[in-house]
């Protein structure tokens, strides 16, 4: 079964289903208590468990009501639903349920089949190496064992010795580790026991570290100085462009990044405060905002050479959205972010791959860094193909201690990271309230639904998917808590907002393809005035306590 539980639709926000949800295990899956599960030789992504209730059947029925169902039903047993998880979606046209849970050893249930129970009485509680995983009630069920029987059996004739396995609820997870061994318990039914042993596969997409890289980072600031500290940490050759007071601190002390686990390390690594000082390099990342762009890249061919990799981290959309895309607009400009063609001038598209930043940092003082939370950096070729020079990016970042992901459409991605940005910073700049206290504020949560909606029609009309809703993206935003964006720290700071390339390139977007998007101007406006007072006055804007009078 799938989706049969309250609290895991309430969690990802799945729809009651009408009717039973349902797919069939291949018989070969089936496997005893006890015995080792293994692992496919033709497959090496992720394993998860899935604790479940199993109702086995004890006579043929067809066409049954669930008030029949107790007389077909022989009795209950444990089962653990092994699943090849990253099968399910590899394919985006077609989902791979069966194929996913059918290897050999996927199915095991057992050691017992209790009869005479009450099945909503029942709980299922899953431990994972000693570790409680999984307790949910069996009575949480959308379809409860009698009303499953019943349903299914209008489909299809249940024989003796079937199993209907019911579903799983929260806590299914991944057996990650080298030795595991997960126990599914039903008190009232039994116990499951199985052991997971597995030579663990490579995180390398190439198979081992790679060499050593000449990495510049342009712009040490939150992101730029995260990467940088962590790439020189790898053992990288890292060069770091910047200026003034971050930069001196750099050169003399290193720089420090303080995890947000409390873990603090120093880095140290090449400073300068121009391309020429750099040297040529197999990798240069482009960290700095978006509306400096056009400055640091006019004397970037002094770093490049023939195989270069330029990767680019800005928040928003990037200049080179439509370069390489193919369809109706191939190598459109945009004006708002590239309004000189400076960009598109001076860096050669096939040199670029596309990143999108999840980890929140900031740079809290000349030379440090302090994160927030994520490691998450997803990258992609312009054209979607998954090329040697990608693979090797990605083991960079997997060498780094951080998570990458090789993605056919990083477009899609960079939406699905835009669509945050483009409505929360804006309004945290002017509220200077934080992720959470704009999520949990009923006006400026339902403002940014807004936004996001009206941006989601405008990516919609480029072919762009959004692999989550808008209520799940605002949860992930909340989520993080009491984080200031990036355009807070910048109005706090005095320092010029990244209004362009987080609002005004979707305004633009919005224009070529005829969408309307009234909140999304009127919060421009608002940012766009803002960010000329604060450069007219020369100074930020920040909220700050008051004393008491006496």
């Amino acid at each position: 079964m799938w989706n049969n539980f309250h609290q895991l639709a309430a969690k990802n926000d799945f729809q009651q289903p009408k009717e039973p949800l349902w797919f069939l295990k291949a018989p070969n899956s089936y496997w005893p208590a006890n015995r080792p599960i293994e692992r496919p030789a033709t497959y090496a992504g992720k394993i998860i468990y899935e604790g479940e209730l199993g109702v086995v059947i004890g006579k043929k029925c067809f066409n049954i009501s669930e008030a029949e169902a107790g007389d077909y039903i022989f009795g209950y047993t444990c089962v653990n639903d092994v699943t090849a998880v990253d099968l399910l979606r590899k394919d985006k046209s077609f989902e791979q349920w069966a194929r996913a849970k059918s290897f050999d050893t996927f199915g095991v249930f057992g050691p017992v089949i209790a009869t005479g129970v009450d099945p909503m009485k029942l709980s299922v509680k899953t431990i994972l190496n000693g570790k409680e995983r999984q307790n949910y009630p069996v009575a949480d069920m959308f379809f409860p064992p009698h009303k499953l029987v019943a349903a299914i059996s209008k489909d299809v004739t249940l024989m003796p010795g079937d199993i209907i396995a019911c579903g799983t609820s929260l806590g299914a997870g991944t057996m990650g580790d080298a030795h595991n061994v997960v126990d599914i318990v039903i008190d009232g039914v039994g116990s499951l026991g199985s052991v997971f042993d597995q030579v663990l596969p490579s995180p390398y997409l190439l198979g081992a570290p790679p060499r050593q890289k000449k990495i510049c980072v342009v712009g040490a600031g939150a992101i730029g100085g995260l990467l940088a500290a962590k790439f020189a940490l790898a053992g990288e050759d890292v060069t770091v462009i910047d200026q003034g007071a971050h930069l001196a601190a750099i050169q003399k002390n290193g720089l420090k990044l303080e995890w947000h686990d409390g873990k603090v390390q120093t880095a140290r690594m090449k400073a300068v405060n121009k391309a020429a000082d750099a040297g040529k390099q197999d990798i240069v990342v482009l960290a700095v905002k978006a509306h400096f762009l056009d400055q640091v890249v006019r004397d970037i061919d002094s770093m490049l050479g023939p195989d270069t990799v330029v990767l680019t981290v800005q928040n928003g959309l990037p200049w080179w959205y439509f370069q390489k895309l193919g369809g109706q607009y191939d190598n459109h400009r945009l004006d708002s972010l590239d309004p000189s063609g400076v960009l598109t001038g001076n860096i050669d598209p096939n040199r670029i791959i596309g990143c999108v930043v999840y980890p929140a940092a900031a740079a809290t003082a000349p030379g440090v860094i302090h994160h927030v939370e994520g490691d998450r950096f997803p990258i992609g070729e312009l054209d979607g193909k998954e090329t040697g020079r990608v693979k090797e990016l990605h083991d960079v970042f997997i060498k780094a201690g951080l998570k990458s992901l090789v993605l056919p459409d990083i477009r899609s991605e960079i939406w699905l990271k835009a669509w945050g940005n483009l409505s929360f910073n804006p309004i945290s700049a002017l509220t200077h309230a934080t992720l959470v206290d704009i999520c949990q504020f009923a006006e400026t949560r339902e403002l940014a639904a807004t936004m996001m909606k009206e941006a989601q029609d405008i990516a919609q009309k480029l072919g762009v998917t959004f692999r989550v809703t808008i209520d799940k993206r605002i949860a992930g935003a909340e989520a993080v808590g009491a984080h200031k964006t990036s355009m807070l720290q910048d109005v706090e700071a005095g320092r010029s907002l990244e209004t362009e390339a987080l609002i005004g390139s979707i305004l633009e977007m919005a224009k070529l393809t005829n969408t309307a998007a009234p909140a999304i101007e009127a919060v421009y406006a608002l940012v766009k005035l803002l960010n000329k007072v604060m450069l007219l006055e020369g100074g930020g804007v920040k909220v700050e306590k008051t004393s008491k009078a006496a």
